[in-house]
């Protein structure tokens, strides 16, 4: 089963550099716009794989038309599988939220540099409970669940492609665990509004395992 993972795309808390978790927030125009000319793309989804030099080097998936749309009930996400994906039904997916950041919420760097339970925070490589919010581990955890259930769901509905659009946090969080090559969380990154294609596979016992076929942009 093939699964393509598309980061929303931007809103005004990304543009400032904002811990933008729980606060629901639409998309920006801009961002709408350079939405509606990637659904163009999609009818013929081209993905790059990691070391290509020239587009003939990229991995043609043909028209991507996704059986299921699985997303994170926020509306920037919604708003983002809208465009990408119109007249699809949306599968909300309880549990592909952000990060809770707590006390951290909707603030930047630059409001939160002298706080020392900021600083706390980011030297433990964001593994730390954050004030009134959320753990690193307890991230992960509810994101890779969040996952499962949308390839049980999805496999017991018979489908061969999927997508899910969800946050950058979430999508490194799943890829970390499940992904194959093996990455660390921050290698997982990607923009707002990209994504990566990958399919399911078992190898090695994993059950939920996630083989990257390449980057979508």
């Amino acid at each position: 089963m093939q699964i393509l993972w598309i980061r929303h795309g931007q809103t005004p808390g990304n543009v400032q550099r904002r811990y933008v978790g729980r606060t629901d927030e639409g998309l920006t125009d801009e961002a709408k716009l350079c939405l509606q000319k990637k659904q163009v793309l999609m009818q013929d989804l081209c993905v790059k794989i990691e070391g290509a030099k020239k587009p003939e080097e990229w991995y043609h998936a043909g028209e991507f038309l996704p059986d299921l749309v699985y997303c994170s009930p926020m509306l920037r996400c919604r708003e983002t599988a809208e465009i990408l994906f119109p007249g699809q039904v949306l599968h909300v997916q309880e549990g592909l939220q952000e990060t809770d950041f707590g006390e951290f919420e909707y603030k930047n760097y630059e409001e939160l540099k002298e706080n020392p339970a900021y600083q706390a925070w980011i030297d433990s490589g964001g593994q730390m409970t954050v004030p009134k919010g959320e753990s690193g581990a307890d991230f992960r955890r509810r994101c890779c669940r969040a996952y499962e259930q949308c390839v049980r769901d999805a496999r017991k509905k018979g489908a061969q492609r999927i997508a899910i659009v969800c946050h950058g946090g979430t999508i490194m969080s799943v890829l970390e665990r499940y992904g194959r090559p093996e990455k660390s969380f921050y290698e997982w990154q990607i923009t707002n509004g990209c994504g990566i294609l990958t399919e399911t596979t078992e190898e090695g016992g994993y059950t939920y395992g996630i083989r990257e076929i390449g980057k979508w942009e």
